[in-house]
Parts: structure tokens; C-alpha cells; sequence
């Protein structure tokens, strides 16, 4: 997978894009549904599958959102990405000029111009554009005017549910503790991942040994005490952690400290 990091002034030389917008986050399975219809669309119109996402997500620029918001680490959201097939990986400044975009400018001078994007393909709910103003009609409208092929895919909802898929419902259940929930609608796991720090050592005494790891910088789950999985040197184990605050000679310090079972 190729990953292009570019701006409103960056050259972008690749051509015949099928392309999929938005951020991603999490890649649930609704985000999964798109993507695969991206990868089998591509193959038989012959055009290169690409996804194009943003960086700040754009709430954290508007200031809707802090910035421990996002579901996944970039790099753990690239593996994901190459190994569902996608070929290109575009990750676009999202800056004041870029949020000040008409929708038909930012179709037509970002997607079409410079990406050279020959077909889109989306989510019924796609939002674009400055305030967000454009969507599906005006995207159809844009499609017959400045010539490119446009697919909507409908949107999704968790089996046996009404309700659909989505990133913010999935934050919303990291946040309660509700992992059930959240490995319902992403179709695995949810994981953290960090730096491994040493700790006091005083667990060791009763023979209750833990690694401490900080957090990495992104949504952070409810504090409290958890049933894990820890996977080190591609070895899976099985374990059990607290996430909290540990005191501090400076104060308190944010540490999911984890036993893990038959590891030394």
C-alpha cells in the first residue's frame, strides 16, 4: 500500500482513482462494507482503489473533540487498511483553507483536479464541504457536471438492530466499559497500546507482578479493572488489568497495570 501524505499545495502524480472519503476511525464493520466494495469495484472498472482520510479529524480541528478522540493509532489503522487490499492511502491536511471549501470546490479542485479521481464511492450519509452543506443530491449533481462515476452504498446497521454502525456510538462504549459492545461493532478486539514503564515492584512481593504501560494517544476506556489479552512477541496472553491512576512522588501518573498469567 502506497500512503501519500498531502496538502492543498503537494503534487499527487497517481491517476484512475476509485476513492472512498473519510476518516475511518475505528474501521468498523459498516467502515468494512465500503471498503470492500471499493476493492471489487476497482478490479472491474480496471482503476486504482484509494482511501482518503484526514489529519486533525476534523472535529478536533472545529474543537468538537479533544485530543484523545481517535479509535486507532494511524499506524494501527495503515495495518488494517493493507491488509484489506487497499492500494492507496491519501492522508490529507485538513486545515482552515481546506475547511473553508465549497462542497463543489472541494470536489472539484481537490478530488477531481488534483487526485484525478475518475469514481467515488460512499456512504448515503456522506457529508462535504464547507458547514458540511454537501451531501448524496449535491454529490450526484457534481458527479454529471464534472464527469466522474459515483456509487452509494448504503448504510448498514448492527445485525438484529436499527441501529447502524458508527464511530461515535463506538467511543461512547470505550468510554463506559462496554467491551461487548465494542467488539460487536468492530468486528474484533479493540486494543491499547503503549510504553512499558517500571513501576515500584512492590506487587512482586506478594507475588502479584505487573507491567505498567502508558497509554497511547487515543481514546481512553473507562477506569477500572478488566479481563486482557496481551500480545508480546507475536505470544498471546491472558491476563488481568486495572486502568487508573497511580500515585506519584509528582503526583499521579494515567497506567493500565496488567498480570499477566504463566508469563515470567
Amino acid at each position: 500500500m502506497k500512503v501519500y501524505n498531502l496538502n492543498t499545495k503537494t503534487s499527487f502524480n497517481e491517476q484512475n482513482l476509485c476513492i472512498t472519503i473519510g476518516n475511518f476511525d475505528g474501521i468498523h464493520r459498516g467502515h468494512q462494507f465500503v471498503i470492500n466494495e471499493i476493492i471489487s469495484n476497482s478490479k472491474s472498472s480496471n482503476l486504482l482503489n484509494a482511501v482518503m482520510s484526514f489529519t486533525p479529524h476534523p472535529r478536533v480541528f472545529f474543537g468538537y473533540a479533544k485530543n484523545l478522540f481517535n479509535i486507532l493509532t494511524k499506524e494501527e489503522k495503515l495495518k488494517i487498511l493493507k491488509e484489506m487490499g487497499i492500494a492507496i492511502y491519501i492522508n490529507f491536511d485538513f486545515d482552515e483553507y481546506l475547511s473553508n471549501l465549497t462542497a463543489e470546490e472541494f470536489i472539484k479542485d481537490i478530488i477531481i483536479k488534483k487526485l484525478k479521481v475518475k469514481k467515488i464511492i460512499v456512504g448515503s450519509d456522506f457529508r462535504f464541504g464547507k458547514d458540511r452543506k454537501g451531501n448524496l443530491d449535491i454529490l450526484k449533481l457534481l458527479s454529471k457536471k464534472l464527469n466522474f462515476d459515483l456509487i452509494n452504498v448504503e448504510t448498514i446497521n448492527v445485525e438484529n438492530t436499527k441501529t447502524k454502525y458508527s464511530s461515535s456510538k463506538i467511543r461512547e462504549f470505550i468510554k463506559e466499559g462496554n467491551f461487548q459492545n465494542v467488539s460487536q461493532m468492530l468486528g474484533r478486539n479493540w486494543s491499547m497500546k503503549g510504553k512499558i514503564i517500571k513501576g515500584n515492584q512492590r506487587a512482586r512481593i506478594i507475588n502479584f507482578p505487573t507491567a505498567n504501560m502508558k497509554p497511547q494517544n487515543t481514546i481512553l476506556p473507562k477506569k477500572g479493572v478488566y479481563c486482557v489479552k496481551a500480545i508480546i512477541d507475536s505470544e498471546s496472553y491472558n491476563g488481568v488489568a486495572n486502568f487508573g491512576y497511580r500515585p506519584t512522588i509528582n503526583g499521579s501518573v494515567l497506567l493500565l497495570e496488567t498480570h499477566l498469567f504463566e508469563f515470567n
